[in-house]
């Protein structure tokens, strides 16, 4: 089989959330109600497979000081070090093998990309609009890059076996989602919602994840798809789901977001230009974007390491043909 859940990203995610209960069953619903879908019949339907997941890792689980920082991670340094972890395997494996100076230099290049700065990482950060916990973090990571990092190594691998374990016990329903996601990805079927994060960069590896179940998260070499993403977009038709539309409407319903579309009319632009030209941070441009790329509105492309955004007109009809046939 092609697609398999990589363990050490499964592990990091399960450790961001080592425990499932009410509050998160409350909080799935929630995200499914504002889909557009019935998030009590869909979880009802869906959702046993994740919560015997996360009751299986739990139950071998090993306590470490790593799973303690884990846990507290802002979702900013929780995404940027899913990318680290990918695109550095070798850390796992033996990671006091890996210099001092190449930890700290890999470290300043990943958030010298995410905020899109050739300046001063630190004094960047202090600028940019993430919130003060993603800021304290991510600045103690640089300061301390091998401490922190090493931590979090030493969680991933403790907890190993407490994920393999859990596959073990659900391994039938897991491989039965995999497959699926196989055959669309044969078939070129795949959400819309995927196919627009996958143009941004056609080269990055689609990873499947379970613990991240409605995910669709696009990094340079990866494309992290939640397992049950599929579902919930289920039964699109040539215009566009009810899901989808739900998506078109909240990208809409932004000043900024307009902004950025009559903009986009003219010429391609990249993250820090659309910033820029708005007086806006990059970490609240790339949120924007990320709502018209999910509503099919833009779409994107690597060129000299930058993501290039530019107007989707075949969203943009999709959108209007589906308002037209559903309210005219």
């Amino acid at each position: 089989m092609k697609y398999q859940l990589n363990p050490a990203i499964e592990t990091f995610l399960l450790l961001t959330l080592p425990r499932w209960g009410k509050k998160q069953k409350k909080e799935a619903i929630k995200a499914l109600d504002d889909f557009g879908i019935n998030g009590t019949a869909f979880y009802a339907a869906n959702y046993s497979i994740l919560e015997g997941f996360f009751a299986a890792f739990a139950s071998r689980k090993v306590d470490t000081e790593g799973g303690e920082f884990i846990e507290n991670l802002s979702d900013e340094l929780a995404l940027s070090l899913i990318d680290l972890i990918f695109l550095h395997p070798e850390w796992l494996e033996d990671f006091s093998a890996v210099p001092d100076e190449k930890v700290h230099e890999t470290i300043l290049k990943a958030f010298s990309d995410l905020l899109e700065t050739s300046d001063d990482v630190v004094d960047a950060l202090q600028a940019s609009g993430l919130p003060d916990k993603a800021k304290w973090q991510i600045t103690a990571l640089l300061q301390q890059p091998r401490q922190r990092i090493g931590v979090v190594v030493d969680a991933i691998n403790a907890n190993l076996p407490a994920f393999e374990h859990a596959y073990a016990k659900l391994e039938p329903e897991i491989r039965l989602l995999l497959e699926q996601l196989e055959e669309q990805v044969r078939k070129g079927n795949l959400p819309d919602v995927v196919e627009q994060a996958l143009k941004i960069n056609p080269d990055a590896r689609i990873v499947p994840s379970l613990v991240s179940a409605l995910g669709v998260i696009v990094f340079d070499g990866l494309c992290v798809v939640g397992l049950l993403i599929s579902k919930v977009f289920a039964g699109q038709d040539e215009g566009l789901s009810k899901t989808e539309a739900i998506l078109a409407a909240k990208a809409l319903n932004d000043a900024h977001r307009l902004e950025i579309l009559a903009a986009l009319k003219t010429e391609e632009l990249y993250n820090l230009e659309i910033a820029r030209m708005l007086d806006l941070t990059p970490a609240t441009t790339s949120h924007h974007m990320s709502a018209l790329l999910s509503a099919g509105f833009v779409e994107g492309s690597l060129k000299d390491g930058k993501t290039y955004y530019r107007l989707c007109p075949e969203g943009i009809q999709r959108y209007r043909a589906w308002l037209e046939s559903s309210f005219l």
